[in-house]
């Protein structure tokens, strides 16, 4: 089969991950891929083009239409006896639609990919709201739709998206790369010129309203009034001045909230922490971060938000969303029960990985979503409520 990705962009991002992932895992057989990148060639991008995958730029400036990207859009989808369209993300499902609209004679199988939840779809950004809407009337039309986690399908679902093309595909990792590491916690804390003795807390994501790192600041504060020597640290892009930054420097902790950038290195620092912390408000469907500190070995508290509570398991913590205080008790407890049970929740965590979120079990369910589209047979959905508390 020839497969064509549309993704909103190559730059960096939970979704954009998983495709690099995805088209990895699936060696020589890769060379029947090729990725549309709606605005230009991101880090992912050249990643991908470095695996040998040709990827395309329509090169859109957001929130802008261009007549002559949609007509090379369908110039592209001509060119080559393309068996099936998968779209990333709100954006590139709309692309899909649109590059295919008009087309005679037999239409490529299309898949939707959604990567997102809609906690409350009133927080979405207005044209985003527009796109959601527009996909949810058109989605009886497409051949699958693809969710990485149930709340994500459920919340979509509650707003029109058609219940008989869904299916269940959990975000995956490879375990080989995310792995338990007894040097990484020297690395670490080399990285972030601290003492040895401070017990770090971490979290991997970009800078945005709905990750809520400013919780996670203010809940460092607590721990440290409860004499927990703690050290959060804070790795993504756009921290540097950020509002979690800016909270840290007015509450006296700047010294203990340690921020880098966006890194290539993740899988050699993640090992080091001693707990993560996602701290998200809302916008989380099934966090890659989340999976991959697990992988690690590494137990998590995570805010109840998209799927984080069946994720984890009975291997982390669940906290409300946006309450500070709660997440210093969990992270606190974590912390007092010492080195010992941090390593056994660890050792669960990696297990329930390996059991339920493997890169081949990843690959297996997106080759079922082609040929269920291309045939127009049933599938049957990967279900998250199978796995074992």
């Amino acid at each position: 089969m020839i497969i064509v990705h549309f993704i909103t962009s190559t730059g960096v991002g939970g979704a954009q991950i998983m495709l690099k992932r995805y088209l990895a895992a699936l060696g020589p057989e890769a060379k029947n891929h090729s990725v549309v990148s709606l605005t230009g060639i991101g880090s992912i991008g050249r990643d991908i083009q470095n695996m040998g995958v040709h990827v395309e730029s329509l090169g859109l400036k957001p929130g802008r239409v261009s007549l002559s990207a949609i007509a090379k859009m369908r110039k592209m989808l001509r060119q080559q006896p393309v068996s099936v369209v998968h779209a990333w993300m709100y954006h590139g499902c709309l692309a899909s639609i649109i590059g295919l609209a008009g087309r005679f004679g037999k239409k490529p199988g299309l898949v939707w990919g959604v990567h997102h939840s809609l906690q409350d779809i009133k927080k979405e950004k207005f044209s985003s709201r527009m796109i959601i809407r527009i996909m949810a009337a058109l989605s009886g039309s497409v051949g699958r739709i693809t969710y990485c986690s149930d709340v994500s399908r459920n919340q979509h679902e509650a707003i029109g998206f058609s219940a008989k093309k869904s299916a269940l595909i959990p975000n995956a990792v490879d375990t080989s790369e995310f792995k338990p590491d007894p040097a990484a916690r020297d690395r670490l804390i080399e990285v972030l010129g601290i003492p040895g003795d401070r017990l770090m807390v971490g979290n991997v994501s970009r800078s945005h309203p709905m990750k809520d790192h400013v919780s996670m600041v203010r809940a460092t504060a607590k721990m440290l009034e409860e004499g927990h020597n703690v050290q959060a640290v804070l790795i993504g892009e756009g921290h540097t001045g950020s509002a979690a930054a800016v909270e840290a420097q007015s509450l006296g902790i700047a010294d203990r909230v340690s921020i880098l950038e966006m890194r290539h290195d993740i899988a050699k620092l993640v090992p080091g922490l001693d707990v993560f912390l996602l701290s998200s408000a809302w916008g989380e469907a099934f966090p890659l971060a989340v999976t991959e500190a697990m992988s690690a070995e590494v137990p998590c508290v995570v805010t109840d938000v998209g799927d984080c509570a069946k994720l984890v398991g009975d291997t982390g913590t669940v906290v409300p969303p946006s309450d500070a205080n709660a997440q210093a008790s969990a992270v606190g407890a974590l912390l007092s029960a010492g080195e010992e049970e941090r390593a056994r929740l660890g050792r669960a965590a990696r297990l329930r990985v390996q059991d339920n979120f493997s890169m081949n079990q990843y690959v297996q369910l997106h080759r079922d979503a082609y040929h269920s589209v291309q045939s127009g047979r049933p599938q049957a959905a990967h279900n998250i409520r199978s796995m074992s508390a």
